[in-house]
């Protein structure tokens, strides 16, 4: 009977032990929460500094005030009409009109209505007699130099006739701050020589040749790059005489927009080094002796 007594008191011992592992379950599961709660707490002014910087280092125009407003389902405000797919950029853009690409652009130089006035004036006979046209879009203005005004048949040389218009136009382009991109264009007919491997590279001599002549003569070499398309981007049709003449030039095109000379860079300043700490000198370390065997070192000499 007493046994019987013994072992029922020591099953109701262990009846409570649950309450020691469901308080540990509520206080996990009070952490978890105060966790989540505080991720989900978020300063939006603090995101919106940032946005607002990304956005003026890339110099660009914000496109939102961001996701945490909920106003979209993605950082574009229109990710599928923002840009023309690959096949219509094609078809509608050509070389000699699409906007300029690789450089920064922030605001307008000289306004190429100006520009097209001048070189109308001091060109006017070239462009009576077609050896020099003139186009102009809301991004470029354009002037196409017939390949038989600059150049011999199959030759990257400027000829004598080249001088004088390139003068011309040097004069008109060396005091404004627009950006200039010079083109090379040929026909479709075949080429390949110890000079020329193809069309291409016949092309890019040709606007080399063009650009080293602006810079000679004061343009900024800054504000000048070199296009190469060969024969494939044809102006008219390759199919006549006619049509392969038109389409052999060099096209010098002005952006609209203004080059501006890069910021200087800081010089990065380097910390000196510090001098390494001075070994200890071997003489001043004592080893001490203690009561029991143990020893003590140290460099104090008192």
């Amino acid at each position: 009977m007493r046994k019987r007594y013994r072992l029922h008191l020591q099953g109701r011992e262990h009846l409570d032990r649950w309450l020691v592992s469901y308080a540990d379950y509520m206080t996990l599961i009070f952490a978890l929460f105060v966790v989540l709660y505080s991720v989900a707490i978020v300063n939006k002014e603090e995101y919106r500094a940032v946005i607002e910087g990304m956005t003026q280092a890339f110099n660009q125009a914000p496109r939102s005030d961001g996701l945490l407003e909920g106003r979209g389902n993605s950082l574009l405000d229109n990710p599928v009409s923002a840009a023309p797919s690959l096949l219509e950029s094609q078809a509608s853009a050509s070389p000699s009109h699409a906007p300029i690409t690789g450089t920064p652009v922030s605001q307008d130089g000289t306004a190429l209505a100006q520009i097209d006035m001048q070189i109308q004036e001091s060109m006017g006979a070239l462009v009576d007699a077609g050896v020099v046209k003139l186009a102009q879009d809301d991004n470029w203005l354009t002037v196409e130099l017939s390949s038989g005004l600059l150049f011999n048949s199959g030759s990257a040389f400027l000829g004598s006739n080249a001088a004088p218009v390139l003068d011309t136009l040097s004069g008109i382009l060396k005091p404004v701050d627009n950006y200039v991109r010079v083109r090379g264009y040929t026909d479709n007919q075949p080429i390949n020589n110890e000079i020329f491997r193809s069309n291409w590279t016949l092309s890019a001599a040709r606007a080399e040749a063009v650009l080293n002549a602006l810079v000679g003569k004061g343009v900024a070499p800054g504000r000048l790059a070199y296009e190469a398309y060969g024969e494939f981007s044809p102006f008219v049709d390759n199919g006549t005489e006619q049509g392969r003449l038109q389409n052999r030039k060099v096209v010098v095109a002005i952006s609209r927009f203004a080059w501006v000379p890069p910021a200087p860079v800081k010089p990065l300043t380097v910390a000196p080094v510090q001098d390494a700490p001075q070994s200890v000198d071997s003489e001043k370390i004592r080893v001490i002796a203690l009561p029991g065997g143990g020893i003590r070192i140290t460099t104090r000499q008192d």
